[in-house]
């Protein structure tokens, strides 16, 4: 159950941070989000979901990595999420339980449904603990984040066994060569750097053998970094591993102290993370997510024609369309979790579509074009 508490939502200062909060499976899930300057309502622009590191917040998130500040000029959202006990559930043992996947999924519906989020540029970066996120994201709903950039961190063992997207991920991973929290070299139940790049290129079908290069040594702090690249991948993706000789749990280019080590200041992990993530873009679908496990996906949105898909975990036994005043102009019949149906052909403009059984029922906004 998704149960809305949000405030300011048609009242946002832009260049500042707006917060909020709603119930998701029974807890409530907080975060800040920042609309850069010149941001006009309902203007549609891409959203980056940045997710700290265990024991961390979005605030912290916000502060050291910089992203505001790049937001203005390079023209995007960006949230800081909150994860339960200040982690996210990666797979760890003994680690958050809670729904995370659900939890990132219903935020960025929620904050499309209210600002017109883009939903074909959904980008997701993190540290340490929201780096392993970044991975589970783009392992289960991958039709849904465009690309990905971890920090820091790698993927469980369990979460690699079971990682299966059958779309193809542009990633960049960034990682310290010296960091003794999440090691570059794996172990403690986790992959190291290399071997989940290497799993990620297999996923892209990408070359055997990358481009390298060293990069400039432009500040003396005892580090380096070395980009590696392997390209051209399917779908125009492209896995890039930026290692930083030296480099410790920490995010390159940071504004103060984020972890233990070496801090590379050659190099601005904000930066380079979005003008890697900026390139890339899916086909638009909604996805609502309802009680833990179940979802719903509905596309093409926006539609053009009469033919819509619709996927659910859910049996659904009723469609119904409706129009902005609450007229019915379609309904029918469904059976099947994954069904095609053929509707009306109607004016542009916006609809909603009602889908109900016996125990629940659920409403996806809907935009036809031309």
């Amino acid at each position: 159950m998704l149960t809305l508490f949000i405030s300011l939502i048609f009242s946002v200062s832009y260049g500042q941070v707006v917060s909020g909060s709603f119930i998701f499976e029974g807890d409530t899930r907080t975060y800040s989000v920042y609309f850069p300057s010149g941001y006009q309502q309902g203007q549609s622009m891409p959203l980056l979901l940045a997710l700290h590191g265990y024991t961390q917040t979005g605030q912290t998130m916000m502060t050291f990595s910089g992203f505001n500040q790049i937001a203005d000029t390079a023209g995007f959202v960006v949230v800081y999420p909150d994860g339960v006990g200040n982690a996210w559930n990666v797979g760890f043992s003994g680690g958050s339980t809670a729904n995370d996947v659900g939890f990132l999924m219903a935020l960025t519906d929620s904050l499309h449904n209210s600002y017109n989020i883009d939903y074909s540029r959904v980008y997701a970066t993190g540290f340490s603990n929201g780096g392993f996120m970044s991975y589970r994201l783009a392992c289960e709903v991958p039709e849904k984040i465009a690309a990905i950039a971890p920090v820091a961190g790698t993927m469980t063992n369990g979460s690699a066994s079971s990682c299966a997207p059958g779309l193809s991920v542009p990633v960049m991973h960034i990682h310290g060569t010296s960091d003794f929290v999440v090691s570059y070299n794996g172990g403690f139940g986790n992959l190291s750097a290399e071997q989940v790049v290497d799993m990620w290129n297999g996923f892209n079908d990408c070359p055997a053998q990358p481009t390298i290069e060293n990069l400039p040594d432009i500040v003396a702090e005892g580090s380096t970094v070395q980009r590696y690249t392997w390209a051209p991948c399917n779908d125009d993706s492209k896995v890039v591993l930026l290692k930083i000789i030296n480099g410790g749990h920490t995010w390159p280019g940071s504004v103060g102290v984020t972890g233990i080590g070496i801090t590379n200041r050659d190099i601005n992990a904000g930066s380079e993370i979005w003008n890697f993530v900026k390139h890339y873009s899916r086909p638009l679908l909604t996805s609502t997510y309802t009680a833990a496990g179940n979802y719903t996906l509905v596309y093409p949105n926006p539609l053009q024609g009469n033919v819509l898909r619709i996927e659910s975990g859910e049996n659904w036994e009723i469609a119904e369309l409706v129009d902005p005043l609450g007229r019915k102009v379609f309904s029918r019949l469904i059976s099947d979790t994954d069904t095609w149906i053929q509707i009306p052909q109607l004016s542009p403009g916006v609809f909603f579509l009602i889908l109900k059984n016996e125990k629940k029922r659920e409403t996806i906004k809907l935009i036809f074009c031309q």
